[in-house]
């Protein structure tokens, strides 16, 4: 028998916990610690950190882990599992979590066709910004949901109502009271056909709605914290078969500048032929 003669699948996953850079108030890079990358034939792979705290004290965390499983099921199609874990995350003593969650599952049908994709299990547990406790309230059915066994006929961004869902959020950015201008640029697009079409992907997120931040402060997804940045929330990235799945994600412009990224799981697999 001739072991290369049906249709193969290349697996590719990563997984990253945490990672950044900052500028100011000088040069640092913020290890992805406890990440991982599946091999090209699949598998499984886990990483795991503890107790970290930068010397400057601009991040800590009591534990970074994740894990990636690659696998074939029974009935030909390919599974792949992302998991991207952060506990005690404590960026700048001004965000806090107990615990950031990513899942991230993409199954592949046999027949080279358009993937399904789930984020169930994704959670934000007991976030805390400038001493506030934030609810950050997720959407039950972000992802088109399909019949067990059944494929959709189209790539995720093209989905009718996950685009529609999309532009949705875009609109509750852009559209908020007080909302910088940069915000258009940055969303506005997504309620461009011609624009999500030249660019390749569509991008929303998990968070329907954020509960216990201050008046003003929340635009769809993100939060502004006076003196600190901006926080952004749930973001979820997806092109023709790629999915990116970021639970907490920091810009900030003030005496320390840069990024911070917690939870983050990808997953960008293809078939051949």
């Amino acid at each position: 028998m001739d072991a290369s003669k049906n249709r193969v699948f290349y697996y590719h996953a990563d997984a990253s916990p945490i990672g950044g850079h900052f500028t100011k108030p000088k040069e640092t890079i913020i290890h992805s610690h406890g990440s991982s990358s599946l091999a090209q034939a699949g598998g499984h792979v886990s990483a795991s950190a503890e107790n970290f705290e930068h010397p400057d004290k601009l991040v800590s965390f009591k534990k970074a882990y994740s894990e990636i499983k690659g696998m074939v099921s029974e009935t030909g199609s390919w599974t792949t599992e992302v998991t991207s874990v952060v506990e005690g995350l404590n960026v700048l003593d001004t965000v806090k979590a107990d615990r950031v969650i990513a899942r991230l599952t993409v199954v592949h049908p046999s027949n080279g066709g358009h993937p399904r994709a789930s984020v169930a299990g994704s959670e934000i547990t007991n976030l805390v910004v400038n001493d506030l406790k934030i609810n950050p309230v997720l959407a039950k059915n972000l992802a088109p949901a399909h019949k067990k066994g059944k494929f959709p006929d189209r790539a995720m961004f093209e989905d009718e109502d996950f685009l529609a869902r999309a532009i949705r959020q875009s609109e509750r950015v852009t559209n908020a009271k007080g909302a910088p201008d940069w915000m258009l640029a940055r969303y506005g697009w997504v309620q461009s056909k011609t624009t999500r079409r030249r660019k390749g992907y569509v991008q929303c997120s998990l968070v329907d709605k954020i509960q216990g931040a201050k008046s003003g402060s929340v635009f769809g997804h993100v939060i502004h914290v006076p003196d600190f940045g901006n926080i952004f929330l749930g973001e979820l990235q997806t092109s023709h078969h790629a999915f990116r799945l970021t639970m907490i994600r920091l810009e900030m412009g003030c005496a320390s500048e840069g990024t911070v990224s917690g939870g983050t799981s990808d997953s960008n697999g293809a078939t051949s032929p």
